[in-house]
């Protein structure tokens, strides 16, 4: 529960640099890491979770950071986040936080573009998204 309240906290306060300066520090990514390893060892240690579906929830992590590694138009550190998000999760429930946060943004990007406050090639952070689609996750069971 502890290790949930600081993933929220910081999920929070990483959304807020990456809509300030379009970056996320390393130093940062490195302490979502203990706290991902620390939860994926609680979990292992309870039993909630099992090393398949540990694996198989970075898949999506590993699919966006593919992407942001070939095209540019996605920033790596969304890939790196998403990839712990999935370790802690599982497969389902990484697969909706995914699916979830492309939901949001896409909504967000058509009701900017129709009120004209940006272009269609304007970046928009995609971190706070995605904190937003692992606190509405948060709530379901999968």
């Amino acid at each position: 529960m502890l290790i949930v309240l600081m993933m929220k906290i910081w999920l929070l306060s990483i959304s807020i640099m990456d809509i300030q300066s379009r970056r996320v520090p390393v130093w940062m990514l490195v302490v979502e890491g203990s706290l991902a390893a620390a939860a994926v060892i609680c979990q292992f240690w309870t039993g909630d979770v099992k090393l398949f579906d540990a694996l198989t929830g970075i898949l999506p992590g590993i699919g966006l950071f593919l992407i942001a590694l070939t095209t540019k138009k996605v920033g790596t550190g969304d890939g790196i986040v998403l990839i712990f998000l999935g370790v802690m999760s599982g497969w389902g429930k990484s697969m909706m936080i995914f699916g979830i946060s492309l939901f949001l943004i896409s909504i967000c990007s058509v009701l900017l573009l129709i009120l004209r406050k940006v272009k269609r090639n304007t970046g928009i952070p995609y971190l706070p998204f995605l904190t937003a689609a692992w606190i509405l996750t948060d709530k379901l069971s999968v």
